[in-house]
């Protein structure tokens, strides 16, 4: 599989590139580009004005097109940033385009067929035994104003409160991918269990303002948004203060355990897939975990001893261009010609004029990104620091088919640290058939995760419900 395709891996699974729409309804489309014996699906989304991709394979979705045009029957769309490419297509008819996909100096087919649409069937229906409520507060600078929903039981006093925290990348309220909506669906479980629950738009996204703020915000930037949606629980009558807990999934897991570490306030913490290795660990086991699929074990082996140095080099330069340079020259030498084939094309190698050539300037763009400084926290982060410092009832769960936070090694991780630090209220569970987003599920990959109609397990919902309210009862 060619390196100028396979575009970047995720961080965490939920990309880093999901934008939300409003209401007007995108039609998806679905097709896959043949590379050497390899497909590459691809799925686009777009009406008349916006363009998105999706690359489930790699992590990568609601990518934004540059440039999209539709005029009569005639296709076009370009996209810039992580990857170079565009599409120029041709409607056949309502449910087939036929194109070309043009990317790294190649002309490849592209045939697209409508996509459709999956049941959801643990999506809420009216009329809802609860009452939901759009609410919104700003940071404590006032620079940011945060919008989301707040549901809670009908009867009157006080209510205990979970607050859930998305995964990376920024995303909707209801941490909405591929149709599924599965904060909505654990906000509908516990609020029906006596449990408020307040669920937000992250920064730049929905509802909620800062987008400009994103290029340099990191994780620790958004657990201070989440103190801001703490604060505003506190100032409300129906809202018991000594009962307001956090469940972070994925990276929200990871900021669940900051803001543990930092505050003595929380009735308890539910960490959905959270991390419990260094960011280094975690983004070489997904590297690998994803790689594993196509290439031998021995390339895959070379090529995370190289990620593992590239990583390394970022981790100790702060200035961005002489970690490029450290990079390229670690990368472009004899290294890199004594690698098998899988290897050099993993490294955008080619033969010019009887030249072996690493097109430097496509490998480069996978390492500027892990540049920015979210990545360079995510990088920098052990899980030790934190953890050690968590007084709240601490509940972990994993998927043991999850693919981008390996369950064994994560949950592994977590209880290492807290027997360390002599942490006795906490809880670890693993689910043999769950994956990352803790559906029953085939192999595991981000790829199957639209075709599966279950959005969350049943079984995950009822463990969450029955803890939290223990934890609750004990307080």
């Amino acid at each position: 599989m060619k390196k100028s395709i396979a575009l970047l891996i995720a961080v965490l699974c939920l990309s880093g590139f999901s934008q939300v729409l409003g209401q007007k309804k995108l039609n998806k489309w679905e097709g896959a580009l043949l590379v050497q014996g390899f497909e590459l699906n691809l799925i686009f989304k777009f009406n008349k004005e916006t363009c998105l991709i999706d690359v489930p394979a790699q992590g990568v979705m609601d990518y934004p097109a540059s440039e999209f045009k539709i005029v009569n029957d005639s296709v076009y769309m370009s996209f810039t940033g992580l990857f170079q490419a565009q599409f120029v297509g041709e409607n056949q008819s309502d449910t087939l385009i036929t194109g070309n996909w043009l990317q790294s100096g190649q002309s490849m087919p592209l045939v697209l067929r409508r996509k459709e649409e999956y049941n959801r069937p643990q999506s809420p229906k009216s009329p809802l035994p609860y009452k939901t409520e759009d609410v919104s507060y700003f940071n404590q600078d006032t620079s940011i104003r945060f919008a989301g929903t707040l549901t809670r039981p009908k009867k009157g006093g006080k209510h205990p409160v979970a607050i859930l925290i998305t995964g990376s990348g920024q995303q909707d309220r209801d941490e909405s991918i591929m149709g599924h909506k599965p904060f909505l669906v654990i906000a509908d479980y516990l609020t029906r269990q006596g449990i408020a629950v307040l669920r937000v738009d992250d920064r730049g996204i929905g509802g909620s303002t800062g987008r400009e703020t994103l290029k340099n915000a990191t994780s620790y930037d958004f657990a201070m948004d989440v103190v801001a949606g703490i604060n505003y629980l506190k100032s409300r009558a129906d809202i018991d203060q000594q009962s307001i807990g956090l469940i972070g999934h994925s990276e929200g897991g990871l900021i669940a355990s900051i803001l543990g570490a930092q505050r003595k306030d929380l009735a308890f913490i539910v960490s959905l897939a959270g991390v419990g290795v260094s960011g280094k660990r975690l983004m070489s086991s997904q590297i690998k975990k994803s790689l594993i699929r196509t290439l031998p074990t021995i390339s895959v082996d070379s090529i995370i001893r190289f990620e593992k140095r590239a990583m390394s080099i970022i981790l100790h330069q702060d200035d961005n261009r002489r970690a490029e340079v450290s990079i390229g020259q670690a990368l472009v030498g004899p290294w890199l010609q004594g690698q098998d084939q899988a290897v050099k094309e993993y490294f955008a190698m080619k033969k010019v004029d009887g030249f072996d050539v690493c097109e430097l300037k496509t490998v480069m763009l996978r390492y500027k990104k892990m540049m920015i400084p979210w990545f360079r926290y995510f990088l920098a982060y052990h899980p030790s620091e934190f953890l050690s410092k968590v007084e709240a009832p601490f509940l972990a769960l994993n998927g043991e088919k999850d693919t981008q936070v390996l369950a064994d090694l994560n949950l592994g991780g977590i209880k290492r640290i807290f027997n360390t630090c002599g942490k006795t209220n906490y809880k670890t569970k693993s689910y043999p058939n769950l994956n990352h987003f803790f559906q029953n599920c085939e192999t595991g990959y981000i790829d199957e995760v639209e075709s599966i109609e279950e959005t969350i397990s049943e079984e995950v919902l009822k463990d969450m419900g029955l803890w939290i309210n223990k934890q609750l009862t004990r307080e």
